[in-house]
C-alpha cells in the first residue's frame, strides 16, 4: 500500500466532472520504411503483453481524511488500459485533434489504475500516434516527460524498447497487518509539526506578497483574486477541444536573448500577445493585465521519485500589447517578481500556498461564486522541457511531442508546451463550448511570434 502526498492528493480532491484532472502526452511518429498497418498492429501486441508496473498498476484504495491510499491492482486488465482507434479516411487534422478532444474529456475511472494509452492509426503521411492519459496525482510534467523519453530510444535500431507502463520502480510497501502504534504517533507528531511551521511559513509568504505589492510599489504582483474577468473564466463544462503548434527554440532564442530574455519569457508574452488579441477580436477586452498560472518545477538533482513537485506561480502579463518589446519586458518583469517573492520559503511553504490557491478556485467554482468574485487566474501557460535528442520506437521516428494538459476550476484555457529535439511544441487545450474556434487562437501564438521578431530584427523560419 502507498500514500499520496496531500499535494498529490489535492488533485484528487479538487477533481470534478467539469474539472478533470488527468494530463495527457501526445507522441507522433512516422512508419519505418517498408512498414504498414500490420506491422503497426503487431507492435501494440506485443506492447500488450508488458505487465504494468508502478504506478500504473496502483488503484485507489481508501481516503482518510485529506490522504489517499493506493493498492496494487491484482486484477489490471490491460485490454482496458491500452486501446486502438482507427481514423477514418482520409485521417485528415481535424478528424484527428476531435478524436483526441472526445478522449481528453472523459474522466479516468477511479475503480481502476489512473491511466489509459491510445494508438491512433490512420494520419495522413504515413503517421500513428500514442495519445497517454494519465491522473496529475501520480505525475508532474517533468515526470511524465522522464517516462515518454524512457519508453523510447535515442537508437533507431533497439527494437527492444518497452511500453511506457511496463515500469518496475516502487517504493517500499507498508503492511496493513504489523502496525507499529509508537511509530504512527511519532508520525503524527512530524506532521503536526511540520503542519504548523508551514502554516507559519504560507502566512509569511501572503506577507511578503502583500507588503512588496503595497508598500514596496511593485505593481507587478499579482494577488489572488486580483485577476480581471473574461469570457475564458467560468464554468466550462466537460467537453474538450485541443489544438497543436510548433516552433524552433533558435528562433525563441534569438528573440529572447538581445532583449536580456528567456525563452520561457518569450512563450509567457507570445501567448499573453495571443489571447489579448483573441478578446479583441471577440469584442471582450479585460480590465486589465491578464494573470496567468506558471507552473515552476522545484526538484534538485536530490530529489528523487516520481509524484507532483512544482508549483504555480500567479504571474500578471502586459498591460500593453501597442509594442511587442514592451510587452516582453512587462512580462519578463513579472516573473522576474513573481519569482523573487517565493523565492526562500520553501519547497512545502510555495506548494501548499498554490494548493490553497487552487482550493480557493474550487470554492468559487462549486458554490457558484464566479458571478461575484473575480478570477484566480484566467489561464495557464506551462512550459516543460522535454528530450533533447530524436527519439525512436522500434524504428519509427518521433517527429511531434505534444502536451494535453488540465483546466482548473473556472478556467477554460491552458497552454502547455513542452521542448523536444530543437522544437517547441504547444498544446492547447480548451473548454469546447467557450473557446470553440481554439485553431483560430492557435494561429495567433505563431503570428505573435512573427511580430516579436519583426520588432526585434530577427529573421525567424516557418516551423
Amino acid at each position: 500500500m502507498t500514500k499520496l502526498s496531500t499535494i498529490d492528493g489535492g488533485f484528487l480532491l479538487t477533481e470534478s466532472q467539469h474539472s478533470p484532472k488527468h494530463v495527457g502526452g501526445l507522441m507522433i511518429f512516422e512508419l519505418p520504411r517498408g512498414k504498414g498497418p500490420a506491422w503497426l498492429r503487431s507492435l501494440l501486441d506485443g506492447m500488450r503483453r508488458q505487465p504494468a508496473g508502478f504506478p500504473f498498476n496502483q488503484r485507489l484504495k481508501n481516503k482518510v481524511g485529506l490522504q489517499y491510499e493506493m493498492e496494487t491492482d491484482t486484477d489490471l486488465d490491460i485490454d482496458y488500459h491500452v486501446r486502438h482507434t482507427v481514423l477514418p479516411r482520409p485521417g485528415n487534422e481535424q478528424q484527428f485533434v476531435d478524436v483526441l478532444g472526445r478522449l481528453h474529456a472523459n474522466l479516468l475511472d477511479r475503480e481502476r489504475p489512473l491511466w489509459e494509452f491510445h494508438l491512433v492509426e490512420g494520419l495522413a503521411g504515413r503517421r500513428f500516434a500514442f495519445y497517454v492519459k494519465i491522473h496529475h496525482s501520480l505525475c508532474d510534467g517533468i515526470t511524465f516527460g522522464r517516462w515518454i523519453a524512457e519508453c523510447t530510444s535515442a537508437d533507431p535500431k533497439n527494437l527492444k524498447v518497452t511500453p511506457i507502463w511496463a515500469r518496475d520502480e516502487a517504493p517500499d510497501e507498508v503492511d496493513d497487518h504489523d502496525i507499529n502504534y509508537l511509530q504512527v504517533i511519532s508520525d503524527g507528531v512530524r506532521t503536526l509539526g511540520g503542519g504548523v511551521r508551514t502554516a507559519i511559513g504560507v502566512s509569511g509568504l501572503t506577507a511578503k506578497m502583500i507588503q512588496r505589492r503595497f508598500f514596496g510599489g511593485d505593481s507587478h504582483i499579482a494577488l489572488p483574486l486580483s485577476a480581471p474577468r473574461t469570457s475564458i473564466n467560468v464554468q466550462s463544462g466537460s467537453a474538450r477541444t485541443v489544438s497543436f503548434v510548433s516552433c524552433s527554440l533558435k528562433d525563441l532564442r534569438a528573440i529572447g536573448k538581445p532583449q536580456g530574455c528567456s525563452i520561457n519569457d518569450v512563450v509567457m508574452t507570445m501567448c499573453d500577445m495571443a489571447v489579448s488579441r483573441y478578446f479583441e477580436e471577440h469584442h471582450d477586452v479585460p480590465a486589465g493585465p491578464l494573470v496567468a498560472y506558471m507552473p515552476v518545477n522545484l526538484r534538485t538533482e536530490e530529489d528523487s521519485g516520481d509524484g507532483n513537485l512544482v508549483t504555480l506561480l500567479q504571474v500578471k502579463l502586459a498591460s500593453t500589447h501597442t509594442e511587442p518589446l514592451e510587452s516582453l519586458e512587462e512580462v519578463r518583469d513579472s516573473i522576474v517578481s513573481a519569482r523573487e517573492v517565493f523565492s526562500g520559503g520553501g519547497k512545502s511553504v510555495v506548494q501548499y500556498y498554490s494548493l490553497m490557491v487552487a482550493l480557493l478556485s474550487q470554492f468559487e467554482e462549486t458554490l457558484k461564486l464566479d458571478k461575484i468574485l473575480p478570477p484566480v487566474n484566467n489561464l495557464v501557460i506551462s512550459n516543460v522541457p522535454g528530450p533533447r535528442e530524436m527519439l525512436y520506437l522500434n524504428g519509427a521516428p518521433c517527429i511531434g511531442m505534444y502536451p494535453i494538459s488540465t483546466l482548473p476550476p473556472i478556467t477554460a484555457l491552458n497552454v502547455t508546451a513542452c521542448s523536444y529535439n530543437g522544437m517547441l511544441y504547444f498544446g492547447l487545450t480548451a473548454a469546447r463550448t467557450v473557446v470553440p474556434d481554439l485553431a483560430v487562437l492557435t494561429s495567433y501564438i505563431i503570428e505573435a511570434m512573427q511580430q516579436l521578431a519583426d520588432a526585434a530584427g530577427v529573421p525567424i523560419n516557418e516551423a
